[in-house]
């Protein structure tokens, strides 16, 4: 079977949990619709941006700001080990969400560490 990149794309598109890309330095590459769709942010907003910036404010069960420290994206980065964790983000009317993390990486064909973060809600979004 050969799919093309576009089908790939449709795919990504329309899962239903939260998906985005980012690069060794934390860049935002990609934000996918359910990600959009939980945070209430659109691409445009985000692509590009580090999220070490504060931009996607993700806090733990404490309120402790998981983007200044204890990053489970930060950490899968830096040691290639896949991550799961509870934890809360900030949608962009003010109100935290739980979501359920995973932090995987991807290599491109050089070997190069992409990330992929992606989280689902816990409860409705």
């Amino acid at each position: 079977m050969n799919v093309d990149r576009d089908s790939y794309r449709r795919i990504v598109e329309s899962l239903y949990d939260g998906l985005y890309f980012v690069d060794q330095n934390r860049v935002i590459r990609y934000w996918n619709k359910a990600a959009e769709r939980i945070r209430g942010l659109r691409p445009p907003r985000l692509v590009g941006k580090s999220c070490s910036d504060n931009i996607l404010t993700h806090v733990d069960s404490d309120g402790n700001n998981l983007c200044r420290g204890t990053c489970p994206l930060a950490k899968t980065i830096a040691d290639g080990e896949v991550r799961e964790a509870e934890v809360f983000l900030h949608h962009k009317n003010g109100h935290r969400i739980p979501v359920s993390v995973r932090v995987s990486t991807l290599r491109d064909a050089k070997g190069k560490v992409i990330e992929a973060w992606n989280y689902s809600p816990t409860s409705a979004a």
